[in-house]
Protein backbone atom coordinates (compact mmCIF):
# COMPACT_ATOMS: atom_id res chain seq x y z
CA UNK A 1 0.00 0.00 0.00
CA UNK A 2 1.19 3.48 -0.85
CA UNK A 3 1.47 6.58 1.33
CA UNK A 4 -1.20 8.29 -0.81
CA UNK A 5 -3.77 5.79 0.51
CA UNK A 6 -3.22 6.92 4.10
CA UNK A 7 -2.26 10.60 3.94
CA UNK A 8 -4.63 13.49 4.23
CA UNK A 9 -4.45 15.68 1.15
CA UNK A 10 -3.53 19.33 1.28
CA UNK A 11 -0.81 21.14 3.18
CA UNK A 12 -1.04 24.23 5.34
CA UNK A 13 2.26 26.14 5.28
CA UNK A 14 3.86 29.15 6.92
CA UNK A 15 6.68 31.44 5.85
CA UNK A 16 9.99 31.61 7.70
CA UNK A 17 9.42 35.21 8.83
CA UNK A 18 5.91 34.55 10.21
CA UNK A 19 5.62 35.13 13.93
CA UNK A 20 5.24 32.39 16.51
CA UNK A 21 1.81 33.84 17.29
CA UNK A 22 0.67 33.75 13.67
CA UNK A 23 1.75 30.14 13.20
CA UNK A 24 0.23 29.05 16.52
CA UNK A 25 -3.05 30.73 15.55
CA UNK A 26 -2.94 29.07 12.13
CA UNK A 27 -2.44 25.67 13.76
CA UNK A 28 -5.33 26.33 16.13
CA UNK A 29 -7.64 27.51 13.34
CA UNK A 30 -6.76 24.55 11.08
CA UNK A 31 -6.69 22.06 14.00
CA UNK A 32 -3.25 20.75 13.04
CA UNK A 33 -0.19 19.93 15.09
CA UNK A 34 2.57 20.61 12.59
CA UNK A 35 3.36 22.25 9.29
CA UNK A 36 6.23 22.92 6.90
CA UNK A 37 7.98 26.28 6.94
CA UNK A 38 8.82 27.90 3.61
CA UNK A 39 11.22 30.55 2.46
CA UNK A 40 9.50 31.87 -0.64
CA UNK A 41 8.70 28.72 -2.68
CA UNK A 42 11.08 26.29 -0.95
CA UNK A 43 10.46 24.22 2.18
CA UNK A 44 13.23 24.92 4.70
CA UNK A 45 11.92 23.33 7.88
CA UNK A 46 9.07 21.92 9.90
CA UNK A 47 7.45 23.05 13.14
CA UNK A 48 5.07 21.39 15.57
CA UNK A 49 2.93 22.90 18.28
CA UNK A 50 5.25 21.21 20.77
CA UNK A 51 8.27 22.92 19.16
CA UNK A 52 6.65 26.30 19.70
CA UNK A 53 5.95 25.60 23.36
CA UNK A 54 9.21 23.86 24.27
CA UNK A 55 11.68 25.83 22.15
CA UNK A 56 10.12 29.25 22.44
CA UNK A 57 7.48 29.77 25.11
CA UNK A 58 9.47 27.89 27.77
CA UNK A 59 12.58 29.87 26.81
CA UNK A 60 10.82 33.22 27.17
CA UNK A 61 10.65 34.23 23.52
CA UNK A 62 8.10 36.79 22.46
CA UNK A 63 5.04 35.61 20.49
CA UNK A 64 6.12 38.16 17.89
CA UNK A 65 9.50 36.48 17.30
CA UNK A 66 9.93 34.59 14.00
CA UNK A 67 8.90 30.96 13.69
CA UNK A 68 12.44 30.15 12.56
CA UNK A 69 13.35 30.03 16.29
CA UNK A 70 11.11 26.99 16.77
CA UNK A 71 11.38 25.10 13.51
CA UNK A 72 13.44 22.02 12.84
CA UNK A 73 15.64 22.55 9.81
CA UNK A 74 15.89 18.82 9.10
CA UNK A 75 12.89 18.51 6.79
CA UNK A 76 11.83 14.88 6.49
CA UNK A 77 9.40 13.91 3.76
CA UNK A 78 8.11 10.92 1.80
CA UNK A 79 6.82 10.57 -1.71
CA UNK A 80 3.14 9.91 -2.21
CA UNK A 81 3.93 6.74 -4.19
CA UNK A 82 6.27 5.28 -1.54
CA UNK A 83 5.18 2.18 0.32
CA UNK A 84 3.56 2.91 3.68
CA UNK A 85 6.00 0.54 5.40
CA UNK A 86 8.87 2.77 4.24
CA UNK A 87 7.15 5.81 5.76
CA UNK A 88 6.63 3.96 9.04
CA UNK A 89 10.29 2.98 9.08
CA UNK A 90 11.33 6.62 8.55
CA UNK A 91 9.05 7.74 11.39
CA UNK A 92 10.56 5.11 13.69
CA UNK A 93 14.15 5.98 12.75
CA UNK A 94 13.66 9.73 13.07
CA UNK A 95 11.29 9.41 16.06
CA UNK A 96 8.68 11.66 14.48
CA UNK A 97 4.93 11.34 14.23
CA UNK A 98 4.27 13.43 11.10
CA UNK A 99 5.69 13.49 7.61
CA UNK A 100 5.30 15.90 4.74
CA UNK A 101 4.15 14.07 1.59
CA UNK A 102 5.40 15.30 -1.78
CA UNK A 103 4.84 14.36 -5.41
CA UNK A 104 7.64 13.29 -7.74
CA UNK A 105 8.52 16.96 -8.33
CA UNK A 106 8.81 17.39 -4.54
CA UNK A 107 5.74 19.63 -4.42
CA UNK A 108 3.80 19.19 -1.15
CA UNK A 109 0.56 17.27 -1.63
CA UNK A 110 -0.35 16.13 1.88
CA UNK A 111 0.62 15.12 5.37
CA UNK A 112 0.94 11.70 6.94
CA UNK A 113 0.63 11.14 10.68
CA UNK A 114 0.75 8.08 12.91
CA UNK A 115 -2.96 8.65 13.47
CA UNK A 116 -3.61 8.55 9.69
CA UNK A 117 -1.77 5.24 9.48
CA UNK A 118 -3.62 3.76 12.44
CA UNK A 119 -7.02 4.82 11.14
CA UNK A 120 -6.30 3.63 7.60
CA UNK A 121 -4.79 0.27 8.51
CA UNK A 122 -6.69 -2.99 8.32
CA UNK A 123 -3.92 -4.66 10.35
CA UNK A 124 -5.13 -4.73 13.96
CA UNK A 125 -1.64 -5.45 15.29
CA UNK A 126 -0.25 -2.39 13.45
CA UNK A 127 -3.14 -0.24 14.73
CA UNK A 128 -2.49 -1.30 18.32
CA UNK A 129 1.25 -0.66 17.97
CA UNK A 130 0.71 2.82 16.53
CA UNK A 131 -1.95 3.79 19.04
CA UNK A 132 0.40 2.75 21.87
CA UNK A 133 3.12 4.91 20.31
CA UNK A 134 0.73 7.88 20.12
CA UNK A 135 -0.14 7.44 23.81
CA UNK A 136 3.56 7.52 24.72
CA UNK A 137 4.11 10.77 22.78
Amino acid sequence: MQVSEFMHAGVVTAQINDSLRRVANLMKKQDIGGLPIYKNERAVGFVTDRDIVVACVASGHSPDDPISLAMTRDLVFVYENQEINEAIKIMEQKQISRLLVVDKGEKPVGMLSLRDIALGSADDHLKAEILNEIKRS
